[in-house]
């Protein structure tokens, strides 16, 4: 009995999610601060501005090609000023509460385990105290959406 057990347990494969095709990183680069890992946090105004880079790798197991990516936040609070990056195109959208932001395309192929060229895009804080996050969900060939998410406040304080 206990061999038929552990011949079955054997066979029946464990339930997992299919890994994601690409692992998403945001670094905050100038203009933010606070510890690793943790809330950045800004200074609004009309002079102030902030950077980060966006950073994805094609981690699926095959060459990659055609990747889009919608950055998602609030840009009340957030305006976009700028991105840089080889081979990306961006353009704002807005569609309302949770669908405003930044969409961006880049036709590089990537094979695995190579990253896209960083996007680095420049923002321009509101002077209104928010606590929100920024969401980056990428799409390529086909394969879910991957998500990665980045808490920040913008701080009004004197």
């Amino acid at each position: 009995m206990t061999a038929a057990l552990a011949l079955s347990l054997t066979i029946v494969p464990a339930a997992s999610a299919e890994p994601g095709f690409a692992t998403v990183g945001l670094t905050k680069v100038s203009g933010w601060s606070g510890p690793a890992g943790g809330t950045w946090v800004t200074r609004g105004g009309i002079t102030a501005r902030q950077k980060f880079d966006l950073d994805i790798t094609n981690v699926v197991g095959h060459d990659e090609q055609g990747l889009s990516v919608f950055i998602s936040f609030p840009t009340d609070r957030l305006e976009v000023t700028g991105h840089e990056g080889d081979g990306w195109t961006c353009w704002d959208v807005d569609g309302g509460p949770g669908a405003e932001g930044v969409q961006c395309t880049q036709d590089h192929l990537i094979v695995h385990e190579e990253a896209w060229p960083t996007l680095t895009v420049e923002t321009k804080a509101a002077t209104i105290w928010t606590q929100d996050s920024i969401d980056v969900y990428a799409e390529a060939g086909g394969h879910e959406a991957v998500h990665a998410g980045q808490n920040f406040m913008i701080d009004t304080s004197t």
